[in-house]
């Protein structure tokens, strides 16, 4: 197929699925799938891990077409299985909070010995390379429900550079934290939670940065949640 639209409308047809399967599967909006089968959007980055299950693919053959487009068995692994071809093994840490502050967090990120298995096409295909890429666990519900409690998020530590609203994950106070950011004049931040009534947004000078030792990890670009029985 010639775009990533006629391979989500080929895997619908396959399955006989609706618009409606991909909006309950995925959690975006009528408006969001009714775009990317129709060509306008692709779906965001978020949405693949999903998308690419109820479609019954992979992200890869959904973003490049490269492979077939059925699932293939599952097979266990373990930390000895060797990598497939397309895969690579990125820092996976439980608790980052400690690594904040310090400037710990080059070392920490060295010393990590717990690993997640990615596709290569997937960082390749947002540009992010293999030594910029970390996962780690959420702790809090600041970023609900865009991020819960518990959520593995992806972050490339190449993107530091504020992109007003995006989702960083930062060190501020000595904590680790997601959160949108904004510029504001004059070199300051602008730090929002999604759940706002109980985490008001923060607004810093360029001085309250330095002061309150603010560092931008890097951006998230990917939120994967497990849903508890």
């Amino acid at each position: 197929m010639s775009s990533i639209r006629d391979r989500i409308i080929q895997r619908m047809t396959d399955l006989k699925l609706k618009q409606v399967d991909l909006m309950e599967a995925t959690g975006a909006t009528k408006g969001a799938v009714s775009k990317w089968v129709s060509g306008i959007n692709v779906p965001r980055s978020e949405f693949m891990p999903a998308l690419s299950q109820v479609l019954k693919t992979s992200e890869n053959w959904i973003l490049t077409g490269n492979s077939t487009p059925e699932f293939t068995q599952v097979e266990p692994w373990d930390s000895n299985t060797p990598l497939d071809d397309d895969e690579v093994e990125i820092p996976f840490f439980k608790d980052f909070s400690f690594a904040c502050g310090g400037g710990s967090i080059s070392e920490a990120i060295a010393n990590e010995t717990r690993k997640l298995r990615m596709s290569k096409a997937t960082l390749r295909n947002l540009s992010i390379t293999k030594e910029n890429a970390v996962a780690a666990t959420v702790v809090g519900d600041s970023m609900n429900p865009t991020i819960k409690d518990g959520d593995t998020i992806h972050v490339d530590l190449g993107r530091k550079s504020i992109k007003d609203g995006k989702i960083f994950a930062i060190c501020f106070g000595g904590l680790f934290y997601c959160k949108r950011l904004y510029n504001l004049p004059l070199g300051g931040i602008r730090i929002v939670s999604d759940n706002s009534i109980e985490f008001p947004e923060i607004h810093l000078s360029a001085q309250d940065v330095i002061d309150q030792q603010l560092e931008i990890i890097g951006w998230v670009w990917q939120i994967s949640s497990l849903e508890s029985w």
